[in-house]
């Protein structure tokens, strides 16, 4: 990804119209709908507008958010390419309308995952009765723990769902003949009793070529971390796969195994019993920076479901393209092969990019995401539109 770059004053002359166009959108709102105002009490008109109008809206309105979305101008807008997003350049936060942020946080509020545009809101507690972001310096005594949190920014929050269905979407598209894209909610060991029910079900309906699993998921119910595996089998023995190769996230140079490794060799020996440790090979991409307490919360990394995603669609793409080298390749040659395909992460000469250049990757990608739930959600509508 190349660097992408909004002038600050254009971002802030696009915020200020925004401003004016929910203004407008909530003025219209009161008129038609006064016997919804629960929150203007004695305030002037222009007053509730800027104080509480917008959270009357969402506590009065079914489905606020695509009600909102029936503006063009504030769809186009929540929707923005991330080329027209400032960025602040220590933060990495976005420079958002102050009833954007609202707008975020309160649909971060309501009971559908599906309205929780990924990275843009706060936590509810960490928000004011409107809605805004409540300032730390707000937040009780003896809060050290909810001040030092990576929630407060957007570049180190956590993904929702939204964004797992995203990456899941792309990569699961891959799958075909005997490549088997395995990207479900759930946890590793899940995924495969899942592989070795297939495999048995191909082997009683005749088939005999070797199948390619990719999977993506989180480790167990304990250690909810992100990884990819590829798992090999031959359907003539569907109790125990001819390769497997495991992939984490965390900074790390082979041959020395990721602080997740234990957890890979337990799910699989839940599965295949304990032999399979003497199979399993390490994958595993130097992508992730460790979070060191004491570190600014926004420079903490959680894009491991990005850093997984790159594997598992690496790993998709070289099953299609290379199967034998993922029959017979060493994992040095396998690991280069992916390093090919991860354009995001690795210069061509296969050198990872730096920690800032991954920094600013990921943020695209945080910023994309959210997109993609607002287009879709645009789309929804439009397709209902025309039943």
């Amino acid at each position: 990804m190349n660097s992408i770059i909004c002038a600050k004053e254009v971002a802030e002359t696009t915020n200020n119209r925004f401003e004016r166009e929910v203004y407008e959108f909530l003025r219209e709102w009161i008129l038609n709908h006064e016997d919804r105002i629960l929150l203007q009490f004695d305030q002037p008109v222009d007053e509730y507008l800027v104080n509480d109008a917008l959270r009357d809206f969402f506590l009065n309105t079914q489905h606020p958010i695509q009600k909102l979305l029936t503006n063009p101008f504030i769809a186009s807008h929540l929707g923005r390419c991330v080329e027209s997003v400032y960025f602040d350049p220590i933060s990495g936060d976005p420079l958002l309308a102050a009833t954007e942020q609202r707008i975020y946080n309160l649909a971060r509020r309501m009971d559908s995952q599906q309205m929780h545009v990924p990275f843009r809101s706060v936590h509810p507690n960490k928000q004011t009765e409107a809605g805004d972001t409540a300032n730390i310096s707000t937040y009780p005594p003896n809060s050290e723990e909810i001040r030092y949190n990576s929630g407060n920014h957007f570049t180190s929050r956590p993904a929702n769902t939204n964004v797992f269905d995203e990456n899941s979407k792309r990569c699961v598209a891959k799958s075909d003949g005997n490549l088997h894209v395995l990207f479900k909610r759930g946890f590793l060991e899940e995924r495969l009793h899942d592989i070795k029910s297939l495999t048995a079900e191909l082997h009683d309906s005749g088939e005999t070529d070797l199948q390619f699993f990719v999977i993506y998921s989180r480790h167990s119910f304990e250690e909810g971390h992100f990884g990819t595996s590829l798992v090999v089998m031959d359907p003539a023995t569907p109790d125990y796969p001819k390769r497997v190769m495991v992939c984490d996230t965390l900074l790390k140079d082979l041959p020395h195994h990721p602080r997740w490794w234990n957890h890979f060799i337990a799910e699989y020996s839940n599965v295949f019993g304990d032999a399979i440790s003497e199979i399993v090979e390490d994958l595993s991409h130097p992508l992730q920076k460790v979070n060191i307490k004491g570190d600014d919360p926004f420079r903490h990394d959680w894009d491991c479901p990005y850093y997984a995603a790159s594997m598992a669609n690496a790993l998709a793409d070289l099953v299609k393209n290379n199967s034998i080298l993922l029959l017979t390749g060493s994992v040095v040659d396998i690991h280069d092969a992916m390093k090919d395909l991860m354009e995001d992460y690795y210069h061509p000469n296969r050198e990872i990019k730096t920690r800032a250049v991954i920094q600013q990757v990921n943020r695209l990608k945080r910023w994309k995401s959210g997109r993609e739930v607002i287009m879709d959600l645009v789309s929804e509508m439009s397709n209902k539109a025309r039943w």
